[in-house]
C-alpha cells in the first residue's frame, strides 16, 4: 500500500503543478489579449517590422489584432476548463486514497465530461470564427480546432466512468446497508 499510497502523492504533485502552470499561461494569454483588443482598437502603437507584415500587406492590421484577441479568448477559455479539469482529477486522486467509489467522484467525473465536451465547443467556434478571417490572416494566426474523434471518446469514456463509480457508490452502500 506504500507504493500506492507514494503514487498518489506524486499524481497530486504533477496535477498541482499542471494546474500552477495552466493558471501563469491564462494570465499571460489574459495579457496578450488585453493588448491584441487595445491594438486592434487603436488605443496603441505595436511597433512590428515591415518584414513581418509583407505577407499581409493588402489586411488591414486591426484585423490581424482582432484575429489575435480571438484567438487568446479561445486559449484562455481552453485553458480555464483545463484548469477546473485538473482540480477535479485531483480531488478524485485525494480520495482514491481512501474510497474511490464515492457520490462525490461520480459527479467530478459527470463534470469533467461535460467540461471535456466544452472544450470542444469551444475549440470549434474559435475555429469557425477564424474561419471568417481572409486567408492571409488565418495563416499567421492560430485558433481553435478541427473536430477530434478521439477527444469524443474521451468524453463517452469518462461519461461511462462516471456511471461506474456512481453504480460502484450504490453497490457498496447497498453492501453496508445489508450488515
Amino acid at each position: 500500500m506504500a507504493n500506492k499510497h507514494h503514487l498518489f502523492l506524486i499524481t497530486g504533485w504533477a496535477l498541482n503543478a499542471a494546474m500552477l502552470i495552466s493558471l501563469a499561461l491564462t494570465a499571460v494569454l489574459v495579457l496578450a489579449f488585453g493588448v491584441c483588443a487595445l491594438a486592434g482598437a487603436g488605443l496603441i502603437h505595436l511597433p512590428i517590422p515591415l518584414e513581418d507584415l509583407k505577407d499581409i500587406k493588402d489586411v488591414p492590421l486591426t484585423l490581424v489584432f482582432l484575429a489575435g484577441a480571438v484567438a487568446c479568448a479561445s486559449g484562455v477559455f481552453l485553458l480555464a476548463l483545463l484548469t477546473l479539469m485538473l482540480l477535479m482529477t485531483g480531488r478524485i486522486v485525494k480520495s482514491a486514497d481512501q474510497d474511490p467509489f464515492v457520490e462525490d467522484n461520480a459527479r467530478r467525473l459527470m463534470q469533467i465530461g461535460w467540461l471535456l465536451v466544452a472544450m470542444q465547443a469551444v475549440g470549434l467556434g474559435a475555429g469557425m470564427i477564424m474561419a471568417l478571417f481572409p486567408k492571409p490572416v488565418r495563416d499567421h494566426v492560430q485558433a481553435g480546432f478541427d473536430f477530434s474523434p478521439v477527444g469524443l471518446l474521451a468524453v463517452l469514456l469518462i461519461f461511462v466512468l462516471a456511471q461506474i463509480f456512481r453504480r460502484g457508490a450504490q453497490m457498496r452502500d447497498e453492501l453496508e446497508g445489508t450488515v
